[in-house]
């Protein structure tokens, strides 16, 4: 049985980016004349992560013929959420691996090291589910969910950002959703996600809560906020570009 298995979520169409006058998926925009996923990837692998199953819909073939055999493949259909597009990669992965990686394929920055030091403490102390933090400036402009922690300090959930309370927004600590889940785990409670949401979407986050309340949760901040950056609309990927130059 392999030790580790990723998934990578890529089947966003990517609307305020102009995917569909482009007929281009959201992961295919490019960063300095390379697409966004390839960043995504090779820092995966760079990480020692190299089994990798890709998630795709909108323009798929792009993405296919981009990529070839390098990695797995299986499509959703429908956009129901992340919790759903997560759901699809099952029979890929399940029973084949200790544990499974997820993250998304339009958040390039995720350094091989940051991966690597959540890794290696989800290693050491075996959780149903780890994952990685970031304290924002301006966690609103992000638009990530928050983390919300009771008074002792320990995390219990997460909200996101178009669910949040005006108390909970103020709130700098998010989620920028890259997890390591133990993958029996994963894969007998995923489905016990429901669609109680301001998007009526299956959200992935919401393993957090059931994974806290198993005292099953391991957490690893990360020290520079850009590695957290999420990729919606032209001027984020105009800021990318300004990420690679400056900081990479």
């Amino acid at each position: 049985m392999k030790d580790i298995i990723g998934i990578v979520l890529a089947a966003g169409q990517g609307t305020r980016m102009g995917s569909e006058e482009k007929k281009l998926p959201k992961v295919m925009f490019e960063i300095a004349g390379k697409p966004m996923i390839r960043y995504h990837l090779d820092n995966l692998k760079n990480a020692g992560v190299s089994d990798i199953v890709l998630v795709v819909g909108f323009e798929k073939e792009k993405i296919i013929d981009y990529l070839g055999d390098e990695v797995e493949y299986v499509e959703q259909f429908e956009r129901l959420g992340t919790g759903h597009a997560t759901s699809m990669a099952k029979e890929k992965v399940a029973s084949k691996s200790k544990r499974v990686i997820v993250s998304y394929g339009d958040m390039p920055f995720y350094q091989p090291e940051t991966i690597k030091a959540l890794i290696e403490k989800v290693k050491t102390e075996n959780p149903k589910m780890g994952m990685l933090t970031v304290n924002f400036d301006d966690p609103e402009f992000w638009g990530y969910g928050r983390i919300i922690r009771d008074d002792n300090g320990k995390i219990i959930k997460n909200v996101e950002q178009k669910d949040c309370t005006p108390e909970q927004l103020k709130i700098k600590e998010s989620m920028p959703s890259f997890y390591i889940f133990n993958n029996d785990w994963l894969w007998a409670n995923i489905f016990k996600i429901g669609r109680g949401n301001a998007q009526n979407e299956y959200y992935l986050p919401d393993l957090i809560e059931v994974a806290a309340k198993e005292d099953g949760l391991v957490t690893t901040q990360i020290d520079n906020e850009w590695e957290a950056f999420g990729i919606n609309s032209p001027e984020q990927l105009k800021e990318a570009e300004e990420i690679l130059k400056n900081k990479l």
